[in-house]
């Protein structure tokens, strides 16, 4: 057990470096709405005004977060930030310990250890667990209900369809893909009716059974899905109108892919792959339920249109727990004790430096000062009080009142305290006009200057690393001069990849000439 602990603190030290990057800013999308939802619990706000996610993670992080608050460490928005940052960091570490469990009983110890040690250190994983959101705690319960699919799969009576149903409902009560588990509990129950003789009619009974109480736990754990159905509605269908319209010239299958080959990084994968195509050939019990859930959920996801790089990581546990499996079955087929060390020692290699090197140069990354943070600066020692200032919202380093109680960027809060989590920072000395899409479009300043706007902040919603053609805006502002201040996360122009839908400005990939997160960001200082 000392190895596997060994593990654990390895996962725990990844996820938890750097974890108060950007604060007291926000800097990651969607920590907001995890956050701002968790911290208006405890403010009174039960229900979430907002169902585009379930809303058991709110109410999760809310209890984690309340005996924190209640000794003084959580009483803004930052401590609040980094509270539920921590518990992904746990949740993602718990769930190396839940991989070993499973490979260990489905297949070896060493399947489970190998297993493990992949997800330790695999990147995407340790990227999402530095975040207060919810695939990370996804990823966990998915995981957690194929384990309790497998565990109970010569069971008999109605308690494994009870637990088997509060499983899948717990993991579509944290995100609605979470439902997709179904697939493996279902190919459980097909395999439990071959080893005891069962119709096809029993075997769906057991299915309804198992839906219904999935069905309850979603709607126990999310009540106010139930009690709102208007926000339901709206919510569900937003989701629908998301993945299925492209925001970025890509296929959802192929987007899946690179989330795959840059995330868990190609050796990994290959193993993982490999591990699938024997699993194929060996057909256990656990390798029909892991397989299955690994192909319906990429076929289903990847589907949609707008297909976020987040969204793979609970491919990444089955994937590391077939891969970790046919690497021990490998391993078992050297006789000499020696031989077999270095085969060891080999496959630790294998699975855990190319990654952790990937890990490190990402921890090390976040821990700088991001652009934003520095423009912010500079604007709070140049512009006079009272002045007004252009800014963009996602690539800027500020907002101010006016647009938390436009409730632009809100996520449909009602509560005054639950809007006021946006991304960036309160800026209350200048007053803000948010800088747009179609502002950058623009090719004349009058509309600025007759507003009193004194600066404008350049910066795009397209991650990336700032050498590409400017707007025709920036390129209006630059006939009246340079800007007055440039912050730029890199030297030179790098090759990286970024998910290109997510506005979040760390590369997933292409670490060279980085020196620090954030968006290229030039300020213009308007002259009459």
């Amino acid at each position: 057990m000392a190895a596997v602990t060994g593990l654990f603190v390895i996962a725990l030290g990844l996820r938890l470096w750097g974890i108060n990057f950007g604060l007291p800013a926000l800097y990651r999308p969607d920590e907001d709405v995890a956050v701002g939802r968790a911290m208006g619990i405890l403010h009174g706000v039960l229900d979430p005004h907002f169902a585009d996610w379930p809303h058991l993670y709110f109410y999760v992080a809310a209890a984690w977060l309340t005996p924190f608050k209640l000794v003084g460490l959580v009483s803004d928005q930052a401590s609040g930030y980094l509270g539920v940052r921590i518990l992904d960091a746990l949740l993602g570490s718990l769930t190396v310990l839940l991989v070993f469990e499973f490979g260990r009983r489905a297949y070896s110890w060493w399947a489970g250890f190998l297993g493990a040690a992949g997800l330790a250190v695999v990147f995407l994983h340790v990227r999402d667990s530095h975040f207060g959101t919810l695939d990370i705690p996804l990823t966990l319960a998915v995981t957690g209900a194929l384990y309790v699919a497998f565990r109970t799969v010569a069971s008999r009576g109605v308690r494994p369809l009870l637990v088997n149903g509060i499983a899948l409902g717990i993991a579509a009560s944290l995100k609605y893909n979470g439902a997709l588990v179904f697939a493996g509990i279902a190919t459980a129950q097909w395999l439990r009716g071959r080893l005891e003789p069962s119709t096809v009619i029993q075997v769906l009974r057991r299915l309804v059974v198992i839906a219904v109480v999935g069905i309850l736990t979603l709607a126990l754990t999310s009540p106010f899905l139930v009690l709102d159905p208007g926000m339901t509605q709206h919510g569900i269908g937003y989701i629908f109108t998301h993945l299925g319209k492209a925001t970025a010239p890509a296929v959802g299958w192929v987007e899946l892919s690179r989330a795959l080959w840059y995330g868990i990084d190609p050796p990994l994968l290959l193993l993982g792959l490999i591990g699938i195509a024997y699993a194929g050939w060996r057909r256990t019990a656990a390798d029909w339920i892991l397989v299955t859930f690994v192909v319906v959920y990429f076929a289903l996801i990847g589907a949609g249109g707008s297909v976020f790089f987040r969204y793979a990581d609970p491919l990444i546990p089955p994937l590391l727990v077939l891969g970790g499996r046919m690497l021990a079955d490998l391993i078992k087929l050297t006789v000499d004790r020696r031989v077999r060390a270095l085969a060891i020692a080999a496959a630790m290699v294998v699975v855990m430096v190319p990654p952790m090197i990937h890990d490190l140069r990402y921890d090390t990354l976040i821990q700088q000062t991001d652009t934003r943070t520095l423009a912010f600066d500079w604007l709070a020692e140049h512009v006079p009080t009272g002045s007004r200032a252009a800014v963009p919202y996602m690539a800027g380093p500020a907002h101010d009142q006016a647009m938390i109680d436009s409730g632009e960027h809100s996520h449909s809060a009602t509560d005054p305290y639950v809007a006021a989590f946006l991304d960036s920072r309160l800026e209350t000395q200048y007053r803000i006009r948010e800088l747009t899409r179609d502002d950058l479009n623009l090719t004349s300043l009058d509309s600025f200057r007759q507003q009193g706007i004194q600066y404008i902040v350049i910066g795009y919603e397209t991650p990336g690393t700032g050498c590409r053609p400017d707007s025709p805006l920036e390129r209006a502002l630059r006939e009246h001069g340079p800007p007055v201040a440039t912050y730029s996360p890199t030297i030179g122009c790098p090759s990286s990849v970024f998910d290109p839908i997510d506005t979040y400005y760390v590369p997933l990939a292409g670490y060279a000439d980085w020196i620090r997160p954030g968006p290229q960001i030039r300020i213009y200082r308007l002259t009459n």
